[in-house]
């Protein structure tokens, strides 16, 4: 979903128009071209005129993330999983562009190197997922209703944390109204 969002983005913000992708392909152009704009970021963050626009769509993607990561680590993975889909939507469109590009020696390099921008440049939505998802965590564990204190005092002195039905101390039975109860 984070890659599907990054890549609408870049599009929308970035104003570019639909490219022109064989008959079935041409449903998902923004997919196709966003994360071939993703794949780009550190050269479109370098550029004074596009840098805004990729920073906004890294902490869009990080927002639209942000839900689905309930730790620091877990939103590390997700950044990763966005840089993988991206990779693969890259994949795709040069494969539909180019479809010699399977066969040409120079694939493998090729490969490796699209992948390792795309997972290299996934972690800039963690700027703004890490952030949101403390802020969630924080919220929701500020609405938790503590739970109640239990607490059995025997006659003989002995303090419990639980309601047992008899002392461990003397052997008396707690569960009848000789024991004191405290709440």
């Amino acid at each position: 979903m984070g890659a599907t969002v990054g890549c609408l983005v870049i599009v929308w913000l970035l104003a570019l128009p639909e490219p022109l992708y064989p008959e079935p392909f041409n449903i998902v152009w923004f997919l196709l071209l966003g994360s071939s704009l993703l794949q780009t970021s550190f050269e479109g963050l370098l550029l004074l005129d596009t840098s805004m626009l990729y920073l906004v769509t890294w902490l869009v993607t990080g927002i639209a993330v942000a839900p689905f990561s309930r730790s620091n680590w877990n939103a590390l993975r997700t950044a990763m999983w966005v840089g993988l889909f991206l990779a693969l939507f890259r994949t795709a469109s040069i494969l539909i562009i180019d479809p010699s590009f399977w066969s040409s020696p120079i694939r493998n390099v090729s490969l490796i190197s699209l992948f390792a921008a795309c997972l290299i440049t996934a972690p800039l939505s963690l700027a703004s997922c890490i952030p949101i998802r403390m802020s969630a965590a924080w919220l929701l564990s500020s609405k938790a209703i503590p739970p109640e204190k239990i607490e059995t005092v025997c006659e003989c002195g002995a303090v419990f944390k639980s309601r047992p039905l008899l002392c461990s101390e003397c052997g008396r039975s707690l569960a009848a109204p000789d024991a004191v109860q405290t709440t």
